[in-house]
């Protein structure tokens, strides 16, 4: 299956009995990795999208869990990644025609609440993508 097409992203949806909530724009930022020719680009969002959603799970846990000591620790990581994930994001938006960059611009890319809205849900649907890239090679190592 070619990762890098909208096929891909119905599979993932047949596969995991699920929705995306940011599908129009997994369109857009798969359109952009595959004028790029880039699996491996579009893997490292995947990445970073499930690692950025796992850190909001445990801020968003960690008030009910005393096991996590370090707030200030996970608010940084959070930023850090926040702003990789903004980086990655601007640097496909060039492959965009103008029309594309302002939709990807307007939704991610603005220091807002709906900004960043958008960008948990889009994280939630990276990490989704990511763990069937893993099952599919967990499939193909054995």
């Amino acid at each position: 299956m070619e990762i890098l097409s909208v096929k891909f992203l119905d599979e993932i949806e047949d596969e995991l009995n699920l929705s995306f909530k940011k599908k129009s724009d997994l369109v857009l930022i798969i359109k952009a990795y595959s004028l790029q020719d880039d699996v491996s680009g579009f893997e490292n969002l995947c990445f970073n999208g499930k690692y950025l959603n796992g850190l909001f799970r445990v801020l968003k846990e960690s008030a009910n869990l005393p096991e996590v000591k370090n707030v200030d620790h996970i608010k940084k990581d959070i930023g850090e990644n926040i702003e990789k994930m903004f980086s990655q994001l601007r640097n496909i938006n060039l492959n965009l025609d103008e029309q594309e960059k302002n939709q990807l611009q307007n939704d991610y890319l603005q220091l807002s609440q709906n900004s960043l809205q958008n960008l948990q849900a889009l994280v939630e649907d990276l990490d989704h993508i990511k763990k069937y890239l893993n099952i599919l090679k967990r499939k193909n190592s054995n």
